[in-house]
Parts: C-alpha cells; sequence; structure tokens
C-alpha cells in the first residue's frame, strides 16, 4: 500500500543522511505506522480467510490476528480505520456482533467514504436481527461505490436479509447479482439455490446446485452447518433465517452429509 512504502521510504532515506536525534525519532514515527499499517492488513486478511473458511485457516489463528490488531491501533498509524475494521471482523468471528457493529461505527467515523465498513456493517446488523437497518447500510455502500471491486458482497448481503424477511423472489435477483460479480464463494450460491427452492422454482434451483457442485464438489449440508459456524449467531430471527436457508437445500436435493 501506497502510504506504507512512503513511510517506508521515507525512513530509509533519513538512514542515508547524518544520524541526529531529530532523525532518528522521526524515522521511529515512520517505521511505527508502517508497522501499524501492515498489522491491519495482515489481520484483515486473516480474518476475511477464517471467516470464509479458505486455507484451512481455524480459530487457534485468530490470537495472531488479534495480536496484529494491537499493534495496528497505533494512532501514527496514517490508516488507523483499518484496525478498527480489523477488530470488528475479530468480535464478528467470536459471535459478538454488536461490539462489531460498534467497531464498524469507529470505523465509519474515521473514514466516512470507505464504502465497503457500510455493507459489513449490514451484516452484523443482520445478525442481530435488523434486517432492514442491514438493507439500509448497504445501500449507502452501493451509493458511495457502485462500481466496488467488491459489490458482489454488497449484493449478498442484501440478498441474504430479503430471504431472511421472506422476501423471496426479491432476493434472488439480489442474490444472482452477487454471484456474477462474485463466483468464488459457496455461500451467496447455495443461498441463491434456497431462494429459488422457496419460490417453487426447483427447475431454477437444480440448475444453480448443479453449477455449484461443479465448482464446490463435495459439499453437503452438514458442511454448510459447519461453515457457519465461524460466524456464532443466536439471535432468534437468525436462528430460524438460516434453518429456512437449510430446509431449501433439503428441498433442491443437497444431500445430508
Amino acid at each position: 500500500m501506497r502510504s506504507q512504502r512512503d513511510s517506508f521510504a521515507r525512513a530509509s532515506s533519513l538512514y542515508e543522511k547524518p544520524v541526529t536525534p531529530q532523525r532518528t525519532q522521526e524515522m521511529r514515527g515512520l517505521l511505527d505506522s508502517a508497522v501499524a499499517e501492515t498489522a491491519a492488513l495482515n489481520a484483515t486478511t486473516l480474518l476475511c480467510q477464517y471467516l470464509n473458511r479458505w486455507d484451512n485457516v481455524g480459530r487457534d489463528e485468530l490470537q495472531q490476528a488479534e495480536a496484529a490488531i494491537q499493534i495496528a491501533l497505533n494512532p501514527n498509524n496514517p490508516r488507523l480505520f483499518l484496525a478498527h475494521y480489523a477488530k470488528a471482523f475479530l468480535h464478528r468471528s467470536r459471535g459478538e456482533h454488536q461490539a462489531a457493529l460498534e467497531a464498524f461505527d469507529e470505523t465509519i467515523k474515521l473514514a466516512p467514504d470507505f464504502a465497503r465498513v457500510y455493507a459489513q456493517k449490514g451484516e452484523d446488523l443482520l445478525y442481530l436481527g435488523r434486517f432492514a437497518e442491514a438493507i439500509a447500510a448497504v445501500e449507502r455502500a452501493i451509493e458511495l461505490s457502485p462500481k466496488s471491486a467488491v459489490r458482489g458482497y454488497f449484493f449478498w448481503v442484501k440478498g441474504r436479509a430479503l430471504f431472511f424477511l421472506h422476501q423471496d423472489a426479491e432476493a434472488v435477483r439480489w442474490l444472482q447479482d452477487s454471484v456474477r460479480a462474485w463466483s468464488n464463494v459457496w455461500y451467496n450460491r447455495l443461498y441463491l439455490v434456497s431462494a429459488h427452492a422457496h419460490v417453487g422454482k426447483m427447475s431454477a434451483a437444480s440448475r444453480v446446485l448443479q453449477a455449484f457442485d461443479r465448482q464446490f464438489p463435495g459439499y453437503t449440508l452438514a458442511r454448510v452447518v459447519e461453515n457457519e459456524g465461524a460466524t456464532p449467531a443466536d439471535h432468534p430471527l437468525v436462528v430460524a433465517g438460516r434453518e429456512r436457508f437449510h430446509d431449501g437445500l433439503r428441498r433442491a436435493g443437497l444431500i445430508a452429509r
């Protein structure tokens, strides 16, 4: 990232000059900011791997993310908002969705134009059973960055919120858009399968499930439930929404084990 490279380059250039107390102090500040920024990105990346069930990243590795976040919360970090952003993901992984929401709000205070944080906030609003607010948060993300490289995630959060609200036909539209824009994750495709099943379009559900099986072979309902454990959520509306999701997958023919 540019600011990190700039900080390191400036510190390196100072190192080539005669040593003075002022220069060593400035170098320390520049290097601290580079370390903090790297730590924030490292924590965010590790937590992304864990929450998406990628690369066999497990719960034991979350301690690495927590340690990196503590480094990233350095006030000299030029991108301090990313430290709070990462902290929110850590809370999410523990099922602490109110704390995650507060960390995302802190991120927004520091970076109000950072579009994806609004969609991430929407996801934790969803886990708190606040589906309409989740949709509004995602719509803010889309408003800020309609051509975002991660807009498939935006569409996914809105589609799932609509599914949990039993607005299945509308959910199908947003989930289809999510799959088109973001084809390398399992969950938007399977929610699309379930939404098709709940509106009675079984042939469409079957087609999407067959395409899913080609890209993600060996998936079962048991694996879906296991993956959901990466994001614990005990709100009754979310528990019911996940059960409804599973029911649609059974109707579409996803095997249990």
